[in-house]
């Protein structure tokens, strides 16, 4: 694969990432307004993780990911291939919607802890994206 064809695949995965830091963004505040027009802070985690994972560490993603891009286009880049930034991208895609649903699950038959699994997903994206970013960030 050519630089330009390798840094066009984190660009893709960046635009993924900032739409759906978007979409976390519209969701989170809709929450939150809701919480706040019915008098209801039952779902306080559920709406700061939104906004929080979903638009913050989302956007973060997108905006290491674009980085990556332009270093990819100018050579290559060992060890950030687009297999491992899918698959980060995936894990935490996967991941955040498990966390959230899990966390509005009853309490008491133990469905909530599926939000425990899912929130190890999240925490492996974001350690495979440092590893990514940290191999970017040592070419020279």
């Amino acid at each position: 694969m050519s630089g330009t064809a390798g840094g066009e695949v984190f660009r893709r995965i960046a635009r993924r990432y900032f739409r759906g830091t978007l979409f976390y963004l519209a969701l989170g505040l809709l929450l939150g307004a809701a919480m706040l027009w019915f008098g209801n802070d039952n779902f306080q985690f559920l709406h700061g993780h939104m906004l929080l994972v979903g638009t913050g560490l989302f956007a973060g993603y997108g905006a290491g990911f674009w980085w990556i891009a332009g270093r990819a286009d100018a050579g290559p880049l060992p060890g950030v291939i687009p297999a491992r930034a899918s698959a980060q991208f995936w894990l935490a895609n996967v991941g955040l919607p498990g966390m959230l649903a899990g966390s509005v699950l009853p309490v008491g038959l133990g469905l909530d802890r599926i939000g425990v699994l899912f929130g190890f997903m999240e925490a492996a994206a974001g350690i495979l994206f440092a590893v990514l970013l940290n191999r970017a960030l040592k070419r020279k």
